[in-house]
């Protein structure tokens, strides 16, 4: 699915980000614009950094302030991606359909300032968005389940890796957990369903915590405490990711969870630089970064050893921790 010029890697990122926080996708008539779930109405726009700034060109349903969305529960929203799906603009539609008062050509101009990202249009005054990089809205509602896939092109490395490390929770001894809209997945003729818990422990967790729990995507529990979470992002953003699990520290900071954010390590330093930002302090010292093939690599380990028969095998998984150099300068295009 490409929207608003973008090439298909970085919106389809956006894309997958939105389905897994809000629901499923659906095309609005026959614009560009996605209704995700019940939370919101979006359009998504890309552009890759031109000098020191971003073009976009947005579609006439963006910008028609007689065009009426599809009622939703959060609003309206236009996405700016920057370059890439971790550097994306989450814009109200109304602070954009006043940047767009009496311009014409529908242009929008994004400048980067000393790390600040700088709106700018025809005849309107500079206006600083960066507290909207990246800034998802919370949702309190029901997140509606996808329905299952029939489409080859479903993201097959996610599931595998989803899949080993199922299995190798259980070789550890403990119980694993996925997301519901997960369970009916399947791979190397096993599905998920056969090898998960239905239903997850309370914990004593409020609301809010229990909310993010539910969605990372594979929890380890050990005797019904979680001692293990891992998030996936093989095609979706390395931020969403990362946003999750800090989602989860600060919502549960004196839980002894450890955390990591598996990838292919092909993108180890665009984990790291995301784990640098000032926003993700209280992630760096929890998170660890594990590459897909170490994860692949522990499962021909299992066939020596009889789990099914009561075996268990300890320290099967060995991530890295990244630290905060003492004097460094967070990139402006990361």
């Amino acid at each position: 699915m490409k929207h608003g010029g973008g090439p298909p890697s970085a919106v389809a990122e956006v894309i997958t980000t939105l389905r897994r926080r809000y629901g499923p996708a659906r095309s609005v008539g026959r614009s560009r614009l996605l209704q995700i779930g019940s939370a919101l109405t979006c359009s998504i726009n890309y552009s890759k950094l031109l000098g020191n700034k971003y073009f976009f060109g947005l579609a006439r349903d963006v910008v028609d302030g007689e065009k009426a969305y599809p009622a939703t529960e959060l609003g309206d929203f236009v996405f700016l991606v920057c370059g890439s799906s971790d550097n994306t603009l989450v814009l109200p539609r109304r602070l954009v359909l006043e940047a767009m008062t009496n311009v014409t050509t529908r242009r929008l101009d994004i400048f980067v300032e000393d790390g600040s990202y700088i709106l700018q249009t025809t005849k309107h005054p500079k206006l600083d968005v960066t507290q909207f990089l990246n800034a998802f809205p919370s949702y309190s509602g029901v997140v509606e389940p996808e329905e299952p896939s029939t489409d080859q092109s479903l993201d097959r490395r996610h599931v595998k890796i989803q899949w080993a490390l199922i299995r190798l929770g259980i070789a550890e001894g403990c119980s694993v957990w996925v997301p519901p809209g997960d369970r009916h997945l399947a791979y190397d003729r096993e599905r998920f369903a056969s090898l998960t818990l239905e239903r997850l422990p309370h914990f004593g967790f409020d609301e809010n915590a229990r909310r993010i729990v539910v969605n990372i995507d594979v929890l380890w529990l050990n005797r019904n405490v979680i001692s293990k979470a891992f998030e996936i992002e093989s095609t979706t953003s390395i931020y969403s990711g990362l946003l999750r699990l800090n989602d989860l520290v600060l919502a549960q900071p004196n839980n002894q969870i450890d955390l990591y954010l598996a990838a292919d390590r092909a993108r180890r330093e665009r984990v790291q630089a995301q784990l640098l930002r000032p926003s993700f302090q209280q992630l760096i010292a929890k998170c660890q970064f594990v590459p897909f093939d170490h994860i692949e690599d522990q499962i021909p380990r299992l066939r020596a050893f009889p789990v099914e028969g009561g075996a268990r095998i300890t320290g099967l998984i060995q991530g890295e921790y990244f630290s905060l150099p003492e004097h460094y300068v967070y990139p402006a295009n990361v």
